[in-house]
């Protein structure tokens, strides 16, 4: 999972600070994406980028939202929080790189 954090002039609008927006990228299990969810909206994070290789998810939101998976592995969180698809890792960074944010990555792996 990587976590990329915003250029100061990309405020959140639900607090003023820097948008903060976590990538999960390809997970493993449809459910697992619940409990991300759950977790990121306790932290206060705003979005939550997927990249799903698999095209297992739907591109529109409200289709997500509506996902019975996600609605009870995120304890409703789903509903609040803003979930963006996208099919491959280079399209989503090249997004991220083109709105001005600066990426912050981790992983457990020892590189």
């Amino acid at each position: 999972m990587n976590s990329t954090l915003s250029k100061t002039k990309n405020k959140s609008k639900l607090t003023g600070k820097p948008e903060l927006i976590v990538v999960l990228e390809n997970p493993n299990f449809i459910i697992n994406i619940g409990s991300v969810i759950r977790n990121i909206h306790g932290l206060g994070v705003d979005k939550l980028f997927v990249i799903d290789g698999q095209k297992r998810l739907e591109d529109n939101l409200e289709e997500l939202r509506k996902r019975k998976s996600l609605l009870k592995h995120s304890n409703g969180a789903v509903k609040w929080t803003n979930i963006k698809v996208f099919t491959e890792t280079e399209t989503c960074f090249d997004f991220l790189n083109k709105n001005g944010f600066i990426s912050i990555g981790t992983s457990p792996h020892n590189i």
